[in-house]
């Protein structure tokens, strides 16, 4: 009854969109009229126990408890969702082709000039012709390319927790499209979009409501903890705690900042730069704004060392500002996966 209702009225029949991080699982639920999004549920459970290293599952059965009973504290009982390949396990990148040029011909060219055709049989591969172009007579192609046996394990997965995966998204399009449905405004310009997770952190460059370079550094959050926990002699609980911004009996949240976290942050600059740099160099055009995403972008002082160090303009990430709730960074991958419906034709993976 409740989807007819919403067929009737117009409004969108969007999926329930569910994370799933090496540190914590997080859903949204969205449903919209008229395109003006409204909130159903978004919750997040952390993982008591380790159940996946990097972005492998070391622990099927638990972790698919975990979705389960995500699912049940958030009040969704759909069955059918969306997930996401992590950038870390995808392969996205935008050409630009002269306009008389086939596509389909053109991703092929493309694709069998970085991998063998052993490879290109054990991938899944996707290409998408953007509505607009950076260079006068060219068009610009969106590749993206996946392990079949990847896509296999994560369906695998929600099945065991008794889902199915309506659609399978890949990361930097979530996290984008997220971007763009709360601020419309900044589709002429170029942007920066740096999600700082537990073990990786992603930097995306979007322009036009669409992802342009991307870049998967593998360090975030866990290895700022580890990194306390070595420097100061202190458990996994009080770095945790330390990283939150409080002070220890120990050791202060200033003399941390600046004997560990600098140091973090600094390389991260560095990767955010060079990303940059990149995107100006193929494309000649310059990026002025960086938003924050990730449980780590909530670091205390990291806006305005990036700030100063990069001398762009800084803002915290906002992945449920549709809503008015401010903050929850965290969320930026399970918004933009909520985004998405069933027959979704711009996510093909």
């Amino acid at each position: 009854m409740k989807k007819l209702i919403k067929f009737l009225k117009g409004g969108g029949n969007y999926l329930p969109g569910i994370d799933i991080g090496s540190y914590s699982v997080k859903l949204v639920h969205l449903e919209s009229y008229k395109r003006q999004f409204k909130l159903i549920a978004h919750a997040e459970i952390k993982y008591e126990d380790q159940v996946i290293a990097g972005t492998e599952i070391v622990d099927r059965y638990m972790l698919a408890n975990y979705i389960k009973e995500l699912l049940n504290s958030a009040g969704v009982k759909e069955k059918e969702v969306a997930i996401h390949i992590p950038l870390s396990s995808c392969f996205y990148t935008v050409i630009s082709v002269p306009q008389e040029k086939d596509p389909e011909q053109a991703v092929s060219e493309y694709m069998q000039s970085i991998i063998s055709p052993e490879e290109i049989s054990e991938v899944k591969i996707d290409y998408k012709i953007l509505p607009l172009s950076i260079e006068e007579g060219t068009i610009d192609i969106a590749i993206a390319a996946v392990k079949k046996t990847f896509i296999n394990d994560r369906v695998s997965l929600l099945e065991q927790a008794g889902l199915k995966a309506a659609v399978v998204d890949i990361e930097p399009a979530a996290l984008n499209n997220q971007f763009y449905m709360n601020n419309p405004e900044h589709t002429a310009t170029p942007v920066c979009l740096v999600d700082i997770g537990a073990s990786f952190t992603k930097i995306i460059v979007s322009f036009g409501g669409y992802p342009y370079i991307t870049r998967n550094i593998e360090t975030g959050g866990t290895s700022i903890t580890e990194q306390l926990q070595k420097e100061f002699l202190i458990s996994v609980e009080e770095a945790e705690a330390l990283k939150r911004g409080e002070n220890l009996k120990e050791v202060s949240y200033e003399t941390a900042f600046e004997k560990v976290i600098t140091k973090f942050i600094k390389k991260l600059i560095t990767e955010i730069m060079w990303t940059i740099e990149n995107f100006k160099d193929r494309f000649n055009l310059e990026v002025e704004d960086i938003f924050l995403y990730g449980g780590s972008s909530k670091l205390k002082g990291i806006i305005d060392e990036i700030k100063t160090y990069s001398g762009k303009n800084v803002y915290p990430g906002e992945p449920l500002k549709f809503s008015q709730i401010p903050g929850c960074q965290e969320f930026g991958i399970a918004t933009g996966l909520s985004l998405r419906y069933k027959g979704d034709e711009n996510a093909k993976v």
